[in-house]
């Protein structure tokens, strides 16, 4: 199993002390109708410089994305982007991640055309929120997956994960996205779930 990354999804507050954690991303939502919703006058933390900024964007206009991206390391795209937008931010120089919701029934086939175009996918679970349910999907389904480009696993995830996610193996999972089952309430993290979190999968 390579080194999984940690991106802390939804971070709200306490910037410095969620970036004394050391995860390898933290993520920033700029969809107004998420409880985790940063803001439209955010003003961008100092975090530590190992610490890759990811703005969270739900079928937002390329317009407001560019506006943004100049603080940012990368754009996560977690509503219903074509394969086109994401080539005309692309084209821009922003790195990508596209997220895609995940049940039984999806097929793999639908994201071939995003290869070359995303730095990386994020696998979410489908529900009717985007992002943030707090539900899984089953991981098995991942083992269909068999394109080039490395992904997040996200959805649910949780402490009590940490023994299934060392017996789960796949050779493009590249990390892993953190969310609500480790907050006090939406937006506020639980910084000492998360480091023991962190500790844990550093071991693996």
């Amino acid at each position: 199993m390579m080194k999984l990354k940690i991106k802390i999804c939804g971070v709200k507050s306490e910037f410095e002390q969620i970036s004394s954690l050391f995860p390898d991303f933290i993520g920033f939502i700029f969809y107004p109708h998420s409880p985790r919703f940063v803001g439209r006058n955010f003003i961008f933390p100092r975090l530590k410089k190992e610490i890759l900024k990811t703005g969270v964007f739900v079928n937002e206009s390329q317009k407001n994305i560019l506006e943004k991206s100049k603080e940012l390391d990368f754009v996560q795209l977690h509503g219903s982007e074509s394969p086109s937008y994401c080539e005309g931010l692309l084209k821009k120089g922003l790195k990508l991640i596209k997220s895609f919701n995940i049940d039984n029934l999806f097929s793999f086939k639908k994201i071939r055309d995003y290869i070359g175009l995303c730095s990386y996918f994020l696998f979410d679970s489908k529900t009717t929120l985007y992002g943030g349910s707090g539900k899984k999907f089953t991981w098995n389904k991942l083992y269909e997956y068999q394109l080039d480009t490395l992904f997040f696993l996200s959805g649910g995830i949780e402490m009590k994960d940490v023994d299934r996610i060392k017996n789960f193996s796949h050779p493009k999972m590249f990390g892993l996205d953190i969310n609500s089952k480790f907050e006090i309430y939406p937006g506020k993290k639980n910084r000492s779930a998360i480091n023991d979190f962190i500790k844990k999968i550093r071991e693996l």
